[in-house]
């Protein structure tokens, strides 16, 4: 079974090279401490302000234990700030889906 962790983001008018360019940041300092990086696209109804960043997770331990990792790189909690910057006030969302069932399961 696998897990796909979305995190749903309206920016702000002009913002939307600085949030990417945050976000590529980010996934050089997640793959160079060997984390999974996010994939970065935007849906194809909305604006170019609907972003969405994704990956996916073998296991909820999988991810818990990559967040704890990514929460303790030098310079993530910066760059995240600077992206919730460029951010609408209270549009922010994450979402995690299971991805498959096995036999059994419901």
């Amino acid at each position: 079974m696998s897990y796909r962790h979305q995190i749903l983001r309206n920016l702000k008018f002009g913002t939307l090279a600085d949030f990417v360019g945050a976000e590529k940041e980010k996934n050089a300092l997640r793959i160079q401490a060997g984390l999974t990086p996010y994939a970065i696209w935007s849906p194809a109804f909305g604006g170019l302000h609907h972003l969405v960043l994704e990956a996916e997770f073998e296991s909820m331990a999988a991810f818990e234990a990559e967040h704890l990792a990514a929460k303790a790189i030098d310079g993530i909690a910066a760059l995240n700030a600077r992206q919730l910057e460029c951010v609408i006030e209270g549009t922010a969302q994450d979402r995690m889906q299971r991805l498959s069932l096995e036999a059994g399961q419901a």
